[in-house]
């Protein structure tokens, strides 16, 4: 496929990275003659220098054949105009990245169909809606929404004192609409089987229906629904987490160092909030606070010193949960090696979004997990397709691979190995990089 990317920032990067080793054929833009010339030095893609919603600039990239254009410049304006007109000149999809306070409330996250531009991705308001679903789970490090909020897939962490440490997969005792799909050991994911066993250490992801999966992550975690939450900062993600939180009925304190700003947000929040002009990373503010006696803890501004050290510093008062939001995504490894619980990347949201559009529509990628490891992919079932009539559990699924959850019509199934596959079901399956392509060749039409 054709795809062009305007803006070479930490989303354009890791999109040429990701899309160049899947084959594409890319051409990168950017004004900047230095980023640029780094993307030539590091990717192999085409490229070219130049204000990202020229027309002639466009023209030069090949918008007028692209199968995918990707707007993700710094300025939002910009790239709204630059997918406008690469649709105009006869872009087959195109994608345009929002961010700043204006879009926040419009976006929703992702849009569709907007101003004749395809798809409108808001990272900032996907950060919220994730961290609005970590504050409602019981432990988890990450929940991710399936299949048009139908099913949910969280990552959850086992301690040393977890009571299904060196328990088998296959003797878990999971509520019966749950299912164990990945496990992450020291850095490396697999797809387990029901004789391997969990390990202190492990992140599990677990797949199943929201209310199920708070009983299944009992199990792991000694962890409950947040109910009292700390917030630091009050930009775009602090002001819309702390929005979403106090709807749900949680109690939320919001730090935020800019006198103006903090005027504003206790004004804006009508006082259901509780502001406090501050530094967060000065530990007496934590204490005198009680910053500890929170059940969660989210920095969230847009420096990532700042949301390190004052995770790290709530950590040490005593706070249960630590979230840090996370501009440069692979710093997310780091994060948790230092003791923050939920790592989060606004960017690493928008570009999963993003890469879904590039992929095999008859094989939809829905998320990336690990940095790529595995995937979740949709799948649905035609009539000409190998699985049709066939029970899960007799499915030659390669190794690495696991159907999750099958939709049909109005009902969702986490299949056990009886459940037959008909025509026309959606099936959820995870699947690492090694067993797509027989999992490709088993379920395509």
């Amino acid at each position: 496929m054709h795809i062009v990317i305007v803006g070479l920032g930490e989303v354009g990067r890791h999109l040429l990275g990701v899309l160049e080793g899947e084959g594409h054929d890319v051409v990168a833009v950017d004004s900047s003659p230095a980023a640029v010339e780094y993307a030539e030095s590091h990717y192999d893609v085409l490229s070219t220098v130049g204000y990202g919603a020229s027309l002639d600039v466009l023209k030069r990239a090949g918008a007028d054949r692209a199968g995918l254009f990707v707007a993700v410049t710094n300025n939002d304006e910009i790239n709204l105009i630059a997918a406008l007109q690469a649709k105009q000149l006869g872009a087959r999809r195109v994608v345009a990245r929002t961010q700043g306070d204006n879009w926040a409330r419009w976006t929703e996250g992702v849009r569709y169909d907007v101003l004749g531009v395809d798809v409108v991705v808001n990272p900032r308001v996907l950060a919220v809606q994730e961290l609005a679903r970590i504050a409602r789970s019981h432990g988890a490090l990450d929940v991710i929404d399936l299949a048009q909020q139908r099913v949910e897939l969280v990552q959850i962490g086992l301690g040393e004192q977890s009571r299904l440490v060196n328990k088998a997969m296959g003797k878990l005792g999971l509520p019966r609409d749950t299912k164990l799909v990945a496990v992450v050991r020291e850095g490396t994911l697999f797809v387990p089987g029901g004789a391997d066993v969990l390990l202190p250490g492990d992140r599990a992801y677990l797949l199943g229906s929201p209310d199920d999966l708070l009983a299944a992550e009992d199990l792991f975690s000694a962890h409950r629904e947040a109910r009292r939450v700390a917030i630091v900062g009050g930009g775009v993600i602090g002001r819309g987490l702390a929005r979403a939180l106090v709807a749900a009925g949680v109690e939320v304190m919001l730090i935020e160092r800019d006198r103006d700003r903090a005027e504003r947000l206790a004004a804006e929040l009508h006082n259901k909030v509780t502001v406090l002009c501050g530094d967060a990373t000065n530990k007496e503010l934590l204490e005198e606070e009680e910053a500890g006696t929170y059940e969660l803890f989210a920095s969230v501004t847009a420096d990532d010193e700042i949301n390190l050290m004052t995770s790290l510093l709530a950590k040490g008062v005593g706070a249960s949960r630590t979230a840090a939001v996370v501009q440069r995504a692979d710093y997310l490894p780091i994060y948790r090696q230092l003791g923050v619980d939920i790592a989060l990347s606004p960017r690493a949201l928008a570009s999963d979004y993003i890469l879904r559009f590039a992929r095999d529509q008859d094989f939809h990628t829905v998320r990336d997990l690990e940095d790529g490891q595995a995937q979740v992919v949709e799948v649905q079932v035609g009539s000409k397709s190998r699985v049709v009539d066939v029970a899960v559990g007799a499915l030659d699924l390669p190794r690495g691979a696991m159907v999750a959850a099958l939709l049909r019509g109005n009902e969702t199934r986490i299949p056990s190995s009886d459940d037959v596959i008909s025509v026309g079901d959606t099936a959820l399956l995870v699947v690492t990089k090694t067993a797509r392509l027989g999992v490709e060749r088993l379920f395509r039409n």
